[in-house]
């Protein structure tokens, strides 16, 4: 009985010395769920993983690129030169080559097309050339490396496209005696692009929250950056809570009259493209399931509590932690203008000063002049060019002209009088006071009645419509579920979890959002605010 190798070609099985048939060794790739995978040590083995992966990642090219399936110990040794060690040696790169033939990544033969003597046919030239379990491995790691490079994304578009699928696969359904090569396309169609936007959007929101973290030191780069970010994943968010609810509906009607058995019947039917052998489809009851949880995955991604309401949440958490940086990266680049605490702390650092250079050091910094003179030697540790003697006691270089007692001045000049801005500041105040009595009486109209539903209002002006989105956004970040309004009133949000959706007209155009109810309880007697 013959076994055939790695490689393709077939092998006969070792005998012993009396013989018999040595049992064949058990294949590389062989392994249990709970055994160790000697092919993976390369990418554990700390002190020569760099090395180990570049050798692997030039058999993967060679393999993917060139064709090129057998390669040497010296072209090896080239490439990892050039790619990560320049000081990499040929004995070097001959040990971790065995390391690896050791570990099941790669097999070797003989090169018998290289003799040019004697002593070359004697000991022939190896050539090295990657298991395909090696392969695979490196073609999963080039796959994850490329997965996480993409940025995400979150594309309304592709919600509306999923709901026109799933009213063409209801109406297919809905026919009598449905054509199942056609529901199983629609549904292949379908669930691609529900795995694309699903992954993005988990990508995207990943991305958010590592660009969080990242400093950024420009501060109009990060608002823009914020504002985008704000609007985008707002927007998407309504779009999801929307087209979540009408996929729920729609699911739930196909559970309640067993339509989803049929579907499910003709995507196990067509899990396979025509032509594929028997030998390698699977029994119909894995078909089945597997078909059954395609289904589950949209219907669980959709569901009320589950994956589209986690991502909703966190992506608000998400958007919360971006404006909140943009708030502390905007305090943090105000000017400092409290000049009375840094001359206190310039007086500080003086004093606790030991040497006198430190002391001129640190006159030279905060006023911007090397060598006042109004303070002393002893502070300023001025001395002569010379160093023979103190810079004080060196002859003037200028002599001194003193006007005489009497005589005009020759610079007529007048100066310019203090400008006084009583007025335009009477003004800016004014201007803020009204400013303050218009908002007060726009929030006392608002919630003239004491309630004030979202689904039955029509605001006059977008003042009016940016009042009422403040103090949702308000309610929503607060713990309580209340907001505290400018004349010192409670306004409660009764339902935060409202899924019903109504339009909030304006002016300028309209908004969907759900149909919260706010109340407001007037300021008690007697208090303040703190």
């Amino acid at each position: 009985m013959t076994t055939a190798n790695s490689t393709g070609q077939t092998a006969s099985p070792e005998k012993n010395n009396v013989g018999q048939a040595n049992p064949a060794p058990l294949s590389s790739s062989t392994f249990g769920l709970t055994d160790k995978i000697p092919v993976l040590n390369y990418l554990v083995t700390s002190e020569r993983v760099g090395w180990y992966r570049t050798i692997m990642r030039t058999f993967a090219q060679r393999h993917r690129e060139l064709y090129r399936y057998q390669l040497t110990a010296q072209e090896i040794w080239e490439e990892v030169r050039q790619q990560f060690d320049a000081d990499y040696t040929l004995e070097k790169c001959q040990t971790d080559l065995r390391s690896l033939e050791d570990w099941g990544n790669l097999i070797t033969t003989y090169d018998a097309s290289r003799h040019t003597s004697i002593a070359s046919f004697r000991s022939p030239a190896l050539l090295y050339q990657a298991t395909p379990l090696a392969i695979a491995v490196e073609g999963f790691l080039e796959e994850q490396r490329r997965l996480g490079s993409i940025s995400g994304a979150l594309r309304q578009g592709d919600l509306a496209r999923l709901w026109e699928m799933l009213q063409k696969l209801d109406q297919l359904l809905k026919a009598p005696g449905p054509e199942k090569a056609a529901l199983a396309e629609e549904w292949r169609r379908l669930f691609e692009l529900f795995n694309t936007m699903a992954r993005e959007a988990a990508q995207y929101l990943a991305n958010i929250t590592t660009a969080t973290r990242q400093p950024r030191a420009n501060l109009e780069t990060y608002q823009n950056y914020k504002r985008s970010v704000v609007e985008y994943v707002t927007n998407f968010g309504q779009a999801l809570a929307h087209y979540s609810l009408l996929f729920r509906h729609q699911l739930k009607e196909w559970f309640d009259t067993d339509r989803h058995l049929a579907l499910v019947e003709a995507v196990a039917d067509h899990l396979h493209p025509p032509g594929t052998s028997q030998e390698t489809i699977p029994p119909r009851p894995v078909l089945l399931k597997e078909a059954a949880n395609q289904l589950n995955a949209v219907v669980n991604w959709f569901s009320a509590g589950y994956s589209a309401d986690i991502f909703r949440r966190s992506a608000a958490n998400e958007v919360e932690k971006v404006v909140r940086r943009a708030e502390q990266l905007a305090s943090s680049s105000r000017p400092n203008a409290n000049y009375a605490n840094d001359l206190d702390a310039l007086a500080r650092r003086m004093l606790e000063a030991v040497q006198p250079e430190e002391s001129s050091q640190l006159l030279l910094v905060a006023l911007g002049h090397a060598l006042p003179g109004h303070f002393p030697e002893s502070l300023s540790r001025a001395t002569g060019t010379s160093g023979l003697q103190p810079s004080w006691q060196e002859p003037p270089g200028v002599r001194a002209v003193l006007r005489e007692i009497g005589r005009a001045r020759g610079d007529k000049t007048p100066e310019l009088p203090i400008t006084s801005n009583r007025e335009a500041e009477k003004a800016l105040v004014e201007q803020r006071q009204q400013a303050r009595k218009d908002e007060l009486a726009q929030f006392s109209a608002l919630f003239a009645t004491g309630a004030l539903d979202l689904a039955e209002i029509k605001l006059a002006n977008v003042a009016e419509r940016n009042a009422v989105l403040a103090v949702v956004r308000g309610c929503l970040r607060n713990s309580q579920r209340r907001y505290l309004a400018p004349d010192g009133s409670t306004i409660t949000l009764l339902n935060p979890d409202e899924t019903g959706y109504g339009l909030l007209k304006a002016p300028d155009g309209t908004i969907l959002m759900p149909r919260y109810r706010l109340v407001r309880q007037e300021k008690k007697a007697g208090t303040t605010n703190k």
